[in-house]
């Protein structure tokens, strides 16, 4: 370092000589009021420096906390280095220079500097530029206080307050803030789509003539007094647009706190439409369900029929969602009895009334006395003019002559029944035709078998055996064959139930997917 920069700035002084005061005395109480300025800048916090206003510039008087600032051993180390080297970037001296030199002094100046060992601080700068007579700058005095936590703190501020603002506006919700007055101080993107108000339409409005129809007034003042004094609330209601119409919205409204004051409050307004149509939907549907339930329940037989030297038994669960499962017994005469068991394809009240058609048509052909390739075909040409074309229906039908101990049968796509005799392996009755209802002119045919004195049929719909659980797995026609053969003892109507019994076994907490429908039919035997 120079001599010419390290040398303090000279001011020449007389000491007065009046009133008797000594020219010693006013020198003694100079130093000693240097040496009070010494002490304090030693024990300021705040850095204080001198430097001389050169390009790159030394420094001429610094205090201990400006060389700890910048991470200096002590204040001779910093005197070696030119000021110009702790700028993170030397230019950014050159404008300090030339801002000083133009106005005669800076106050909070930000400037970047860097430590010893090269970490980046940021400080803010008040400084004056000291002038000599003629105008030239003698050197720069200036306090230094390190903001670079500050500027942290202010930078970590800022992105939080971006991303804030960028959650607020990206939310799915339309969100509003208003003050405890009531008056909106802040919506976000979501409410200007929902309700159609512009943010600027929006600030300083009442919340309540913005979006509440005069239908729901009362009830949104309700809300808002309650939020306002320090309520959350939450609501299904409706408010109104812009344009005067309507949304089904979900409301939230929070009081926002601070420091245990409350400042505002935050309303939510979420658009149910489509849950409410999903809602209104699911409660027709439970509604068509239980008609459904009903249609079917009433058409099924109230009681099994009774015949001597016979067990004849039905049985059927409707699914929680209601498919289309039928079964009848119609007695054509003294010793001949029409059995029935039909799906009609699909679910609920549609399904349901297409049974109560297939009822109607079946019992129609009984009356003439049909046999039942005869009934099958004549139901389907009359099916097949009546449905949708999207509806089918299997149905197994068969005529029991008491007489001479036989069932004569035809099949419309129906599941196949299996008969089980003493001593045989159960035997399936293949013969089986087309669905009702997919095409208008089909031709059955009939079959005829004997029942012997043992004998057990089953006739049961497809939901038995495409029980399914929840490993995927159905029960399957041997499992069938297998639960049959172990109820060999129980009569038709116990059987039925201990088919039943066993399908929801195989469940084993997997929902039914489908009605299930069995009738079992028993000759009796010979005394």
């Amino acid at each position: 370092m120079s001599d010419a920069d390290r040398k303090k700035p000279e001011i020449p002084f007389t000491p007065p000589e009046k009133n008797g005061v000594s020219a010693n005395r006013i020198e003694q109480e100079l130093r000693e009021s240097e040496e009070k300025y010494r002490t304090l800048t030693e024990n300021i916090t705040l850095g204080i420096f001198r430097s001389s206003p050169s390009p790159k510039g030394r420094f001429i008087e610094v205090n201990s906390a400006f060389v700890s600032m910048l991470g200096y051993a002590d204040k001779q180390e910093l005197f070696n280095v030119a000021v110009a080297r702790i700028y993170q970037d030397q230019q950014e001296r050159v404008r300090f220079s030339e801002k000083i030199a133009q106005t005669g002094s800076v106050k909070n100046e930000e400037l970047h500097l860097k430590k010893k060992d090269g970490t980046p601080i940021i400080v803010s700068v008040t400084a004056i530029a000291v002038r000599q007579k003629d105008g030239g700058i003698l050197c720069y005095d200036g306090i230094v206080e390190d903001i670079s936590e500050r500027k942290k703190a202010e930078e970590e501020f800022r992105v939080q307050k971006v991303y804030l603002e960028r959650l607020f506006n990206s939310a799915p919700e339309a969100i509003v803030l208003h003050d405890i007055d009531d008056r909106v101080v802040n919506v976000n993107a979501e409410f200007t789509r929902m309700f159609g108000y512009s943010r600027e339409e929006a600030i300083g409005k009442y919340i309540n003539d913005l979006v509440a129809s005069d239908r729901f007034l009362d009830e949104a003042g309700m809300l808002s007094q309650k939020v306002t004094h320090g309520q959350r609330v939450e609501a299904d209601s409706q408010r109104k647009r812009k344009d005067g119409t309507v949304v089904d919205v979900w409301i939230l409204g929070a009081p926002i706190m601070h420091d245990g004051e409350q400042i505002g409050v935050y309303a939510i307004y979420r658009d149910i439409t489509e849950r409410r149509k999903a809602e209104e939907a699911r409660i027709r549907s439970k509604e068509e369900a239980r008609m459904a339930r009903k249609i079917q329940m009433n058409f099924l037989p109230k009681c099994n029929p009774v015949i001597s030297g016979y067990d004849i038994a039905g049985r059927s669960i409707p699914a929680s969602n209601v498919g289309g499962d039928y079964y009848d017994f119609i007695f054509l005469d003294d010793h001949r009895l029409a059995i029935g068991l039909g799906d009609v394809s699909g679910h609920g009240l549609p399904a349901a009334l297409v049974m109560a058609n297939l009822q109607a048509t079946i019992r129609g052909q009984a009356l003439f006395d049909a046999d039942p390739a005869t009934a099958l075909g004549r139901a389907n040409k009359l099916l097949f003019q009546s449905i949708s074309a999207q509806i089918f229906v299997s149905l197994f039908y068969g005529i029991l002559d008491t007489r001479t101990h036989t069932l004569t049968y035809a099949n419309a796509g129906q599941e196949v029944p299996v008969l089980f005799s003493n001593g045989s392996e159960p035997l399936s009755l293949k013969t089986r035709g087309m669905a009702l209802g997919m095409i208008e002119d089909v031709v059955y045919e009939n079959e005829e078998i004997p029942i012997s004195p043992g004998d057990r049929l089953l006739i049961c719909s497809d939901g038995i055996r495409e029980a399914m659980n929840a490993r995927k797995e159905e029960l399957g026609e041997e499992q069938i064959r297998a639960i049959v053969q172990h109820g060999g003892d129980l009569s038709a109507d116990a059987l039925t139930l201990h088919i039943m019994d066993a399908v929801k076994a195989h469940f084993a907490g997997a929902p039914q997917n489908d009605d299930m429908t069995a009738v079992v039919l028993l000759r009796e035997e010979d005394n």
